[in-house]
């Protein structure tokens, strides 16, 4: 995946499959030491492709899904709203309806260090602001170093907050980085 030319745009029913392939990439790439193998593994393009398109076709309320492509097609994606819950912050309190969140980015290895999380990134970040948003969110995972030097690059800093993901077995550790518009 080699290309100078990032076309952002809104996805299409189409890339669901693409999607998911990325989903699934990025994952087994950035998370093989911190969850289980057998898990990783077992991920399931089929499943990802079907949520990836009902998430197409209905996305949460206020919430926006973006992709990035290059000459060899759809490289990365990037989902984001207005804030969830924050559970694990330190006051346990809801932020504020002026925050938004920033649920995921995901770039397929191939296309690591060659613009593309930067431009879906900046699209994002460009949106939450024009949406009204003055301050944001993302939860990283807490030893992925690769993503928070990318955040901390753009000016999203580590705030402290903390966040057991319950979902998966063993939990994954993950901290808050955000981020003033």
């Amino acid at each position: 995946m080699t290309s100078n030319k990032i076309l952002i745009r809104p996805p299409v029913e189409a890339d669901a499959p693409h999607l998911a392939g990325i989903h699934i990439s990025a994952w087994r790439a950035a998370y093989r030491r911190v969850m289980p193998a057998e898990y990783l593994d077992g991920l399931n393009p089929e499943a990802f492709s079907g949520g990836w398109r009902r998430n197409i076709r209905e996305p949460r309320p206020g919430t926006f899904n973006l992709v990035a492509e290059t000459d060899s097609g759809v490289a990365g994606f990037c989902i984001f709203g207005p804030a969830e819950d924050a559970a694990g912050s330190d006051a346990g309190d809801r932020p504020p309806s002026s925050t938004g969140q920033l649920y995921a980015i995901n770039v397929h290895p191939d296309a690591w260090a060659r613009g593309v999380g930067s431009a879906l990134f900046a699209a994002a970040e460009g949106k939450l602001s024009a949406l009204g948003y003055n301050r944001a969110f993302l939860w990283v995972e807490a030893t992925n170093q690769r993503a928070i030097d990318f955040y901390m690059k753009r000016g999203w800093l580590d705030d402290g907050g903390t966040l057991q993901d319950t979902r998966f077995d063993p939990p994954v550790a993950e901290r808050r980085h955000s981020r003033e518009f």
